[in-house]
């Protein structure tokens, strides 16, 4: 909660101030005034600090010099680049560009996943971007921007029942292999035939880092990489000293072990990033979440229950409400958001349809959005994957109305004959076209993104392909070869709509500006799947009846899971 926690880099600054040394064993927990979430003053208490291993993880989220830029122009691992790269000296937004953070530097994580960097001006992200693919650092393998849209990180490894799909096409189920793929492949500057070189260059800066860098001070009280992840040093204050399970003698440690050992840090970075809850995974950062309280309604699943009971009891109850108690901003308002901290009547109106559905939908009258289908409470998301027809609509744009649904898409067998024709570059295959995970072109209809088609049964994507086939091959589907195959096409993870106002643009290819055009989308796309015009369709929007009637109150309801989201919600110990 923010009443008990203050970012990293304040309660750095406040230790520095106040002892004029960085946590040195002087100072102990500062006492600072902090907000509670309704902006009234909280009493003053004793600081309290993320774990250890999540605060050497940022450290190492924001480490600019793994990227193969500065590899290339460093006059030593301690020694500032001379000239930055100039791929962050701007901020690619969808309306212009934004001063860099990172400026005079090279790449990063936090590059694409921004969170507090725009505080005050363009505004706080929850761990995504501005615009509808990330720039690259080189063009490679054709590629200068990210084929997909950066995902908002809160929450991607939350608690669940099932397998946890990372990237929006379920190409990593594992955080270490997706943060270990990413600081040593193309969008930290890195070439296929350049991995062993990107090994070497991350275990040299951890090797070789003396402490003296602004973000060692900022993060790390000055402390080198050596000494944090050795863990013996008497000089280490408990909030830098990380658990066991996370330390590595780096000086005579093998390359590859000094990348798992940060690929496993910032895995515990990542899986501290979550929205406001209780410590019993109760919501709480939203107006929709106080709403929930304020009228004593269910706000998770009972023991046992199943996400989509858990949701039909919801709107059983929401349904049986009287005389709702509304949340009317008042004593409440929120700090980093122009809009009212409210739940009102449209909000409920929205809810409502966004909880119902609509049997064997003939049209959109019966304002049954069958959101829950996919966006199911308390979370907003099934984890799953879905073929909405963002693609199609792209590829349509590009290439005429109905091209996508006569798309020739190839069989499992023509497809691994050809590999290098379809699918997406690998160590095995560098110089593979990507032709189907690539933005629609006008003019070339070779390219087009079918999601989670390219890495279902893709021979060198082996570690995600039993947690897919438990998807692909659920109770009811057809899951020989080519039809199991075929199914995936288009299909992309089902992304979680807590705090929309912080990751717009939407969809995977950042394709939809506002929640209004969102809206839109569905009910449109959804009367395509009705006509019979949309490829892949998924089975939800059999159940999916809603019209321009329904729009307003459901952006009403989606801007009602708006929270004040920023890097204060970190595990504290």
């Amino acid at each position: 909660m923010r009443g008990s926690r203050i970012t990293i880099s304040i309660w750095l600054l406040l230790g520095a101030l106040t002892c004029g040394l960085l946590f040195m064993g002087a100072c102990g927990g500062s006492a600072n005034s902090v907000s509670s979430s309704d902006n009234t003053p909280a009493t003053q208490e004793a600081a309290t600090y993320p774990a250890p291993e999540v605060t050497l993880g940022e450290r190492l989220f924001l480490e600019t010099r793994f990227a193969q830029y500065f590899a290339m122009n460093m006059t030593g691992i301690n020694q500032p680049l001379s000239v930055g790269d100039p791929v962050v000296a701007t901020v690619e937004t969808t309306s212009g560009t934004l001063p860099g953070p990172f400026a005079g530097q090279s790449i990063n994580c936090r590059s694409c996943h921004f969170v507090t960097e725009f505080e005050g001006g363009a505004g706080n992200r929850t761990y995504s971007d501005f615009t509808t693919r990330s720039p690259m650092p080189r063009a490679i393998n054709g590629f200068d921007h990210t084929p997909r849209n950066a995902e908002q990180m809160v929450g991607s490894l939350m608690t669940r029942s099932g397998p946890t799909f990372l990237h929006s096409d379920g190409e990593f189920i594992d955080p270490i292999d997706l943060v270990e793929s990413t600081i040593t492949g193309r969008n930290f500057g890195w070439s296929p035939d350049e991995q062993s070189q990107a090994i070497a260059q991350i275990a040299q800066v951890i090797r070789q880092d003396d402490g003296t860098g602004k973000l060692a001070a900022q993060r790390s009280g000055g402390l080198s990489y050596s000494t944090l992840f050795l863990g013996t040093s008497a000089s280490i204050p408990p909030q830098f000293l990380i658990p066991a399970a996370y330390r590595l003698d780096v000086q005579n440690a093998s390359d590859q072990q000094a990348l798992a050992a940060v690929a496993k840090l910032i895995q515990a970075y990542m899986a501290a990033l979550l929205f406001q809850q209780t410590s019993t995974g109760i919501y709480t950062g939203s107006p929709y979440d106080a709403f929930l309280e304020l009228n004593l309604l269910p706000r998770q699943p009972n023991p046992g229950e199943t996400i989509a009971a858990y949701n039909q009891r919801l709107l059983q109850a929401i349904t049986a409400l009287k005389n709702p108690k509304f949340v009317t901003g008042i004593g409440r308002k929120f700090r980093y958001h122009s809009q009212p901290f409210v739940f009102g009547a449209n909000e409920l109106a929205g809810l409502k349809i966004f909880l119902s559905s609509a049997a064997g939908a003939t049209d959109g009258s019966q304002h049954a959005g069958n959101c829950a289908s996919c966006h199911a409470a308390p979370n907003f998301t099934d984890m799953a994957f879905h073929c909405t027809g963002v693609s199609q609509e792209e590829y349509d744009a590009a290439n005429g109305t109905g091209s996508f649904m006569n798309l020739a898409v190839p069989s499992l067998a023509q497809r691994n004959a050809n590999y290098n024709q379809y699918l997406p570059m690998t160590l095995n295959h560098p110089f593979a076209s990507e032709a189907f995970r690539h933005i629609a072109v006008p003019g070339q209809p070779q390219f087009a993104d079918l999601g989670m088609w390219n890495v279902y049964l893709n021979p060198d994507m082996p570690n995600p392909q039993s947690a897919l086939a438990s998807v692909v091959c659920a109770p009811g589907n057809d899951c020989s070869v080519d039809q199991g195959l075929a199914n995936t096409i288009a299909q992309f993870k089902t992304p979680n709509l807590r705090d929309l106002a912080d990751s717009n643009p939407y969809f995977h290819n950042g394709s939809k500006l506002t929640l209004q055009d969102v809206v839109n989308f569905y009910v449109f796309n959804s009367q395509l799947a009705r006509q019979g015009n949309l490829r892949n369709p998924p089975p939800e929007f059999q159940n999916m009846s809603i019209d321009q009637s329904d729009v307003s109150a459901l952006v009403a309801f989606s801007q009602s899971l708006t929270e004040d989201y920023d890097d204060t919600h970190l595990p504290a110990q």
